[in-house]
């Protein structure tokens, strides 16, 4: 009887220990994961990507050239900007609706554009909450993509609210690239204030891994 209650105690203390075990387990893989859901997410480090393309000519200014993008985002944002340096834009789509890669459009998602005419920038604001959403848009220009100077814009998108004292988020500058096809001595590609010319003289056409909506 002494030998059987001295094993009952010892079964019932490895049974205490490995609920406290299995427990303790659970209690620190529920907390990794409750760290995980709480980590915030920096907003001014969303990343994007697109390219830009001949668009369909404008029967109403068929003087122009118009210039199609395509923009994807890793965040939901709430405007961009687009700076056309080496042309003037004269034209621009007031109103731009993200689509899918079928090119159906996303219901929840679109932004107003405006900017000086003629002028370098086009600024639009709105709602980009579907990651899948590819923003698509045009502006048109006064002189051919790739003469005197290959078209190269440069995006810059923000997030409003911000986190914590920071009302705006901002990210970016992201380069669409310049237009494939073009003919002629290559351009050495425009780079930003304080960063490293480039050693490679080839111009940037975009992302290669870019996936948008078939032309």
């Amino acid at each position: 009887m002494k030998i059987e209650s001295l094993n009952s105690r010892r079964l019932f203390v490895i049974g205490v220990a490995l609920a406290v075990l299995v427990a303790g387990t659970f209690a620190l893989i529920s907390s990794l994961g409750t760290q995980s859901s709480r980590a915030d997410v920096n907003l001014n480090q969303t990343g994007c990507k697109g390219f830009i393309q001949a668009g369909e000519p404008d029967p109403v200014n068929p003087d122009l050239y118009p210039v199609q993008y395509r923009i994807r985002c890793d965040q939901a944002i709430s405007g961009f900007s687009l700076f056309v340096s080496a042309h003037q834009v004269q034209v621009m789509d007031t109103e731009v609706f993200p689509q899918y890669a079928d090119g159906s459009p996303v219901a929840a998602d679109s932004f107003s554009c405006n900017g000086d005419l003629p002028g370098n920038a086009v600024n639009c604001v709105g709602k980009y909450s579907e990651t899948q959403g590819i923003i698509t848009g045009t502006f048109e220009i006064d002189q051919p993509l790739c003469k005197p100077a290959r078209i190269e814009p440069i995006l810059t998108v923000v997030k409003t609210p911000g986190t914590g004292s920071n009302p705006v988020a901002i990210s970016g500058p992201f380069s669409l690239g310049q237009p494939a096809g073009c003919k002629g001595k290559k351009n050495k590609p425009r780079t930003m204030p304080l960063m490293p010319r480039p050693t490679v003289d080839t111009p940037e056409t975009g992302d290669p891994t870019y996936t948008g909506p078939a032309s």
